[in-house]
């Protein structure tokens, strides 16, 4: 896990640094440069004459339609006629334009990897005095405090950019029946409620799967994200109070990845890069083709289709009886540094991300959990999963991207290709593999 001193965890958008946002890291060199006129599809930016805010998040229907009522609700409350814009396609490509246009939305939508470059180029507003006012609608205490860190600036400098909307912790999904049929008598949610939920009881649980010729658990991807999970569940320390990494020299992290590709070696874990064209690791699951899947909330609606029992737990522990520190995928809402309505945009921020907002927005039948405390029974309704209540618990102690991901887009571009060629090659070693990676994300060649 990770050591700190006056700041939060460090460490670890559907999953790790995925392809949509490392196409998206790459896009900075013309931030700040001239560009070209505001985007037509999103409408006019905060520059707009008249008594009107404007924001813009990337989320499609049915999220878009709650995100329009929950715009009229706010143009009572605020006095102002509140727009909501959905940005459909590549996000950021249209974002960047209209920033350096001066037309960019009064508030909007910040994926993890693009926040410090926004901060750097001061396209964001400070909240700080904003949340220290008394006014605002919403405290920095409200909220889980492993999800905000990498909305500060990456220099470890003042100054807070952006908070968590909502986040999708990382859990240990499972098939009831596929378990059952290999023999499993007790689930990993039972094992965890008898703090008997152990490195080792999982390796004996894959081994029972792979026996029946099922496939047991899929290592989902190459970024940061599921294998950083894997080394922190176990008690690794991925980096030191200073943001530097260190999992390259820390027993317990060396530990979790012999562990992690003993398991490899096995057939009990398969990654994800060596599937088959088209055969995603969540698909494998709703087809009751993967026993098990790490994973966020946000495929429950999907599971809630399948035709078999299913439930969650948290990643197993050195313990059996832990919640410990894994990633949290998140994405921020900030405000328009250069916005003719920042107090509107303040109120609006505030009262977008506060409990009646997130509980607006996230409630019946959302698939995120939310970023503050206090809202656990918005993640079970309707007792769906069965344990949905530790997606609350898993995100209260986990971390979202680490600073030293979130702030460096060559090492977000770079990150997930180096692992997916050592991945696939399968000849490394835990020292090996850790001591090219830290090498990359310390600023090495």
């Amino acid at each position: 896990m990770f050591r700190r001193k006056n700041v939060i965890k460090e460490a670890a958008a559907t999953t790790a640094v995925d392809r949509r946002n490392l196409l998206k890291a790459g896009m900075f060199t013309g931030l700040g440069l001239a560009a070209a006129p505001a985007l037509a599809a999103c409408g006019g930016g905060s520059t707009g004459s008249g008594p009107a805010l404007k924001w813009a998040g990337w989320d499609g229907p049915p999220q878009s339609e709650v995100f329009r009522r929950f715009s009229d609700k706010m143009t009572e409350k605020l006095g102002v006629k509140v727009t909501y814009q959905q940005v459909v396609g590549d996000y950021l490509s249209k974002l960047l334009p209209q920033l350096s246009a001066g037309a960019a939305p009064d508030a909007f939508y910040v994926g993890d990897i693009y926040m410090a470059k926004l901060i750097e180029t001061k396209q964001v507003l400070d909240l700080t005095d904003y949340l220290d006012s008394g006014k605002a609608a919403v405290k920095l205490d409200d909220f889980h405090e492993g999800l905000y860190r990498w909305c500060r600036p990456a220099d470890g400098s003042p100054g807070l950019f952006g908070l968590p909307v909502d986040c999708s912790p990382l859990v240990f999904w499972f098939n009831k029946d596929v378990l059952a049929e290999a023999g499993v008598s007790n689930d990993p949610a039972a094992q965890f409620e008898a703090g008997t939920w152990t490195q080792d009881s999982l390796t004996d649980l894959l081994d029972k799967i792979r026996a029946t010729k099922k496939r047991g658990l899929v290592l989902n991807g190459s970024g940061w994200f599921d294998w950083f999970g894997w080394i922190s569940t176990f008690g690794g320390t991925l980096f030191d109070e200073s943001g530097k990494a260190v999992f390259d020299d820390d027993s317990k992290s060396q530990e979790a990845l012999a562990w992690l590709f003993e398991q490899l070696k096995s057939g009990n874990i398969t990654y994800s890069g060596s599937l088959p064209q088209g055969q995603g690791a969540d698909v494998l699951f709703y087809a009751g083709q993967l026993a098990c899947l790490t994973y966020s909330r946000v495929i429950l609606p999907n599971v809630k289709k399948a035709k078999f029992g299913f439930d969650i737990a948290p990643l197993p522990s050195l313990s059996g009886k832990d919640v410990m520190p894994v990633p949290v995928n998140t994405a921020a809402l900030s405000v328009n540094a250069k916005s003719k309505n920042q107090a509107k945009a303040l109120e609006f921020l505030g009262h977008f991300l506060n409990a009646e907002g997130q509980r607006f927005r996230l409630a019946d039948g959302g698939n995120a959990v939310p970023s503050i405390k206090g809202l656990d029974d918005v993640v079970t309704e309707g007792n769906v999963p069965a344990h949905g209540s530790l997606f609350n618990d898993v995100a209260a102690k986990g971390y979202a991207v680490p600073s030293a991901i979130a702030g460096n887009a060559k090492v977000a571009q770079e990150l997930p290709v180096l692992v997916d060629k050592m991945l696939k090659a399968g000849n490394e070693t835990p020292k090996s593999f850790s001591g090219k990676v830290v090498k990359l994300i310390n600023g090495g060649a």
